[in-house]
C-alpha cells in the first residue's frame, strides 16, 4: 500500500535537507554543508599565518597608503588623534615622603623637554613629537616598527638618541629551530626557551643584494612596536588589512566612473556606412576614420558614412549610494565614524555625532595608552637612566628607580557642544560625580 503523497513529500524533503545541511554538530558555524563549502578555514600558528602574508601585506598597504585618499585619510587621523598637534607631554609626579617632591618634578620635566623639543633621531632630523608621528602611522601601515635606542650617543648631552629600523630589514624568511644552547628563531627575531626576545637579526641593506649580511642586535637595544592579533605572535601585520580589498575595489571603481563620465560629457560616437552608399572602404580615405573624446571638437564625416551618437549614461544613479556603502565597510574595518573618514556630514544631527563621537574617542584613547605602554614608558626609562649617568640631569639621587613615577599626558578634545557639555560638567561636580581635575584631563 501506497504512502499518502504528503507524506512522501515530506520524507523526500526531510532527505534532500539531511543532504543539504551535511554533518550537523553542536554549533553552526562547525556545520559542514553545501552551502559552506567556500568557507575555508585552517587551524595554523599565529607565525604560520602571517610567514606568507607579511611582505605582500606591507607592500600593499604602504601602495594604498600613497593613492588611496581614504586610507591616506585614516592615517591622518590616526596621528592627529593620537599623537595630537603638541604630541604627548611628560608629567612628573615623584614624591618625597607625603609631600610632592616639586624641585625633582621640575628637573625632570626640564631635562626632559630639553631632550624632546631637539632632534631625538641618530640622523638629527626629528625632534621626539614627529619621530612618534612616524613611527605611530609605520606601526599602522606596515604592522610593526624596530626602534634602535642608542646609549652613549655623543650627538646629545643626554646620551640616547633614537633610529627607527625598516621592518623589511628583519628577514621573516629567517627561522631556525631550537638545537641545544641555541636559541630558536622566528621570522627574524631571536627568543630564548620561554618565548621571551633575545634579539634580533638585521640586514645591512634593503633590497636584493647577494653581498648583505645579517647583524645581531640584542634585544636590551631594541624596541619591537606592534599590536599582536593573537597570543604568541612574533611580528606583526597591517592595520588594514581587513580593508585592503574593498578599498583597492572602490579606488578602482571611482576611476572607471570618472573616466566613463568623462567620455560621456564629450563628444563620441560611431561612424555607420549607409545601405545605398556607393563609397569606398574606409582604408582607402585619407581622412581619419577615428575620433578623439575630446570636448568641443567636431569630426568631419566621410563620404557615404553618417554620425552615430554615443552617449554612455555615467556616473550611473547608484553611484552615490554604492560609494557611501563601501565606505561604511572601510570605516567599520578602521573603527572610526564614516562622516569623519568620508567627510561628509550631510543628514547628521548632533546627537548622531556626539554619540559616535564618544565611541571613536574611546578607540582613540585606547591607542593612546597601548602607545605609552609599549613605547613611551620603556623610552622613559632608557633616557632617565642616561640623563642621571651623564648628569644631563642632576637630582640627589641616581638611582633611577625612585624617578619612575611620570604621567605621559596624550592629547585630549574639545567639547562639541561647549555650552551643553560645560554645563553637563558642572552639575557633575556639584554632585560629587566628577572632579575639575577629571574634567580637564579629558579636554588634554
Amino acid at each position: 500500500m501506497k504512502r499518502p503523497l504528503h507524506k512522501r513529500l515530506g520524507r523526500a524533503f526531510r532527505s534532500a535537507w539531511r543532504e543539504l545541511r551535511g554533518q550537523r554538530g553542536v554549533f553552526d558555524g562547525a556545520g559542514v554543508h553545501r552551502l559552506l563549502l567556500d568557507w575555508i578555514a585552517q587551524t595554523r600558528s599565529a607565525d604560520e599565518e602571517v610567514r606568507g602574508d607579511i611582505r605582500m601585506l606591507r607592500a600593499r598597504a604602504r601602495e594604498l597608503g600613497r593613492n588611496n585618499s581614504y586610507v591616506k585619510r585614516y592615517f591622518r587621523l590616526l596621528v592627529t588623534n593620537v599623537i595630537g598637534p603638541m604630541g604627548i607631554k611628560l608629567q612628573a609626579q615623584v614624591w618625597a615622603g607625603d609631600q610632592p617632591d616639586s624641585k625633582a618634578n621640575a628637573a625632570i620635566e626640564e631635562a626632559w623637554n630639553a631632550w624632546a623639543n631637539a632632534p631625538v633621531t641618530v640622523d638629527g632630523r626629528l625632534t621626539l613629537r614627529r619621530f612618534e608621528k612616524l613611527i605611530l602611522k609605520t606601526v599602522a601601515c606596515d604592522g610593526e616598527v624596530f626602534v634602535r635606542l642608542w646609549r652613549g650617543f655623543e650627538g646629545n648631552a643626554h646620551g640616547l638618541a633614537l633610529q627607527a629600523i625598516d621592518a623589511d630589514l628583519i628577514d621573516e624568511t629567517f627561522s631556525r629551530p631550537r638545537r641545544g644552547t641555541q636559541n630558536e628563531i622566528r621570522m627574524g627575531v631571536e627568543i630564548d626557551a620561554i618565548g621571551r626576545p633575545v634579539g634580533y637579526w638585521v640586514w645591512d641593506s634593503v633590497g636584493t643584494d647577494l653581498m648583505r649580511e645579517r647583524y645581531f642586535i640584542p634585544a636590551a637595544e631594541m624596541l619591537h612596536l606592534y599590536d599582536p592579533d593573537r597570543v604568541n605572535q612574533t611580528r606583526g601585520v597591517t592595520w588594514v588589512h581587513s580593508v585592503m580589498v574593498p578599498a583597492h575595489m572602490l579606488n578602482a571603481y571611482e576611476e572607471s566612473e570618472a573616466v566613463a563620465a568623462r567620455i560621456g560629457a564629450s563628444k563620441m560616437g560611431l561612424f555607420e556606412k549607409r545601405a545605398d552608399s556607393l563609397a569606398g572602404d574606409l582604408a582607402s580615405d585619407p581622412r581619419p576614420a577615428t575620433m578623439e573624446a575630446n570636448p568641443g571638437t567636431f569630426e568631419i564625416v566621410p563620404d557615404g558614412y553618417e554620425f552615430k551618437a554615443w552617449e554612455p549614461d555615467h556616473p550611473t544613479a547608484q553611484f552615490p549610494a554604492f560609494i557611501k556603502q563601501m565606505l561604511r565597510k572601510i570605516a567599520s574595518g578602521f573603527s572610526v565614524f564614516y562622516n569623519v573618514l568620508a567627510n561628509d556630514a550631510e543628514g547628521v544631527s548632533y546627537s548622531t555625532m556626539r554619540s559616535f563621537a564618544l565611541v571613536e574617542r574611546d578607540d582613540w584613547r585606547s591607542i593612546q595608552q597601548d602607545f605609552i605602554d609599549m613605547w613611551r614608558r620603556p623610552l622613559y626609562a632608557a633616557w632617565l637612566g642616561m640623563a642621571l649617568l651623564t648628569g644631563s640631569l642632576k637630582l640627589s639621587s641616581r638611582d633611577p628607580s625612585r624617578y619612575m613615577a611620570v604621567r605621559h599626558r596624550p592629547r585630549g578634545w574639545q567639547w562639541i557642544d561647549p555650552e551643553k557639555e560645560a554645563k553637563a560638567a558642572v552639575l557633575s561636580i556639584q554632585n560629587g560625580l566628577g572632579t575639575r581635575t577629571g574634567f580637564l584631563a579629558e579636554k588634554g
